[in-house]
């Protein structure tokens, strides 16, 4: 009987530790199921500015799930030192190539000329530069008042539209008496052909910048002011010549018509007599004769 006993203990030892193995296999499985695999990727670790040399102590790494790692994105901060934001990015924000400059830039303005185009500083005061509210990136034109060739006319035209401003800045100068003023410098993204226009109206003329509402896309279709037509408006007068009005349908007047004249129906003319009546005197007497129509006495 003892080793009947003997052999049942240890039947349920091995059991037991089966169980128990099946049951930690069991629970491994679970948890590396759950398990989400993640892939460390650069981000910034303050505010870079457009245009800005990226140092080491602006980023950090971060553990993102791999599903929602961003297309490009750096993993090692070594990759990322050195270069140049290409625009404004944010605190917390993944470092990805799209927000980089090309490998070798160097900071400055160049990263912000658009293709095909130029940039040009213009030099304007502070009421022309709408004091200050000319702000990088805004959209403005561009309105030249100059003087007409044989005559000491002005005319003022908006011969510029839908500029970008890439740049503002102020530049130290000295006025006649050698006191120093501050000048507003605006940098336009131009194409040549606009820079060369844009040189001779600085050249001959004075520059205003007009400032754009927000995303609005319409281009200049003015003809011009001339001083004429300042002095014709202060007079009371205008010389603009209004723009046409778009054509009309023609207008249908409908209009009552008189009342017909009433038709007067005339009567027939009287018969004529049946007889006639022919009076003869015999001395002082008249005797009447009666006559039919036909002529037959009676």
């Amino acid at each position: 009987m003892g080793g009947r006993y003997k052999w049942v203990f240890w039947g349920a030892i091995l059991v037991a530790v089966a169980a128990r193995f099946g049951a930690y296999k069991l629970l491994a499985a679970n948890s590396s199921a759950g398990r989400v695999t993640t892939q460390p990727v650069v981000v910034a670790n303050r505010d870079i500015p457009e245009g800005s040399p990226i140092d080491r102590l602006a980023l950090t790494t971060k553990q993102y799930p791999v599903s929602a790692v961003p297309v490009g994105a750096f993993a090692s901060v070594d990759s990322v030192v050195g270069r140049v934001t290409r625009v404004d990015v944010f605190n917390g924000e993944a470092i990805v190539p799209g927000r980089l400059a090309p490998i070798g830039s160097g900071p400055g303005l160049e990263l912000k000329i658009p293709p095909g185009q130029r940039a040009m500083a213009v030099r304007i005061n502070d009421v022309a530069g709408i004091s200050g509210l000319i702000q990088p990136g805004s959209r403005v034109d561009v309105l030249v008042t100059i003087k007409e060739e044989n005559s000491n006319k002005q005319i003022a035209k908006l011969f510029m539209s839908n500029m970008q401003v890439l740049s503002v800045g102020t530049e130290v100068q000295r006025d006649a008496t050698g006191k120093p003023i501050n000048a507003t410098t605006v940098t336009l993204g131009v194409t040549p052909e606009e820079s060369e226009r844009l040189a001779i109206a600085m050249n001959t003329g004075a520059i205003q910048l007009v400032l754009r509402g927000y995303g609005d896309p319409d281009s200049v279709r003015t003809k011009g002011a001339t001083s004429t037509d300042v002095l014709s408006q202060l007079k009371g007068t205008s010389t603009v010549v209004p723009a046409p009005s778009p054509a009309q349908p023609p207008r249908i007047v409908y209009r009552r018509l008189p009342a017909p004249a009433p038709v007067v129906k005339k009567e027939p003319p009287p018969p004529p007599p049946e007889s006639a009546t022919v009076k003869v005197y015999r001395g002082t007497k008249a005797d009447p004769l009666k006559f039919d129509t036909a002529g037959i006495k009676r």
